[in-house]
């Protein structure tokens, strides 16, 4: 008994060669479905792969030029800082005696500068502003423009001063022109 079970129904006359036939059309035509079946199915796999893989890009460029967006405009604003800066900046005298101590981070610069840009920087009418370790002392009104574009870019004004009600050092007034 060495043949398909096919043959052996035939054989045995349980079966007739037109039900075989039928058999085996159903059975090629499952096969022929399932292979059909099975390419749709990888051809959608590979279709949303790809539609992922777009979307993917996609997000991702969008996120690129957003961040080369904002390089660009923080570059603009830099150098629309810059010019303003220079634009406007206050000539220093070349030859003076009178220094201006102030403080960026955590060490003390100072500038030479005559009495009357002294008052004005103790007042606040002038502000200093710091570009590539260089000091540009300003007018108030451009310093807070710039301020509006590059806050980092202007030195913080002095703390005022004033003694609080319960000091004991009150009565003890430092003057404005103390140098230090």
């Amino acid at each position: 008994m060495a043949g398909s079970l096919q043959d052996q129904l035939l054989n045995a006359g349980l079966a007739s060669k037109q039900q075989a036939k039928q058999a085996k059309q159903q059975k090629r035509k499952k096969a022929k479905q399932k292979k059909a079946g099975q390419a749709v199915d990888e051809q959608q796999q590979q279709r949303e792969q790809l539609e992922a893989a777009r979307k993917e890009k996609a997000a991702r460029d969008r996120e690129l030029n957003l961040k080369r967006q904002q390089e660009q405009a923080e570059k603009a604003s830099r150098a629309e800082a810059l010019q303003l800066i220079e634009a406007h900046k206050v000539q220093l005298p070349d030859e003076s005696d009178l220094r201006y101590n102030f403080a960026h981070g955590t060490t003390i610069r100072y500038l030479f500068v005559d009495a009357r840009q002294l008052e004005q920087l103790a007042r606040g009418q002038l502000r200093i502003a710091c570009h590539e370790e260089t000091y540009t002392v300003i007018p108030a009104e451009i310093a807070e423009r710039i301020e509006q574009r590059q806050p980092d870019i202007i030195l913080p004004r002095p703390k005022d001063d004033t003694p609080e009600e319960d000091d004991p050092y009150a009565d003890y007034v430092i003057p404005d022109d103390l140098m230090w």
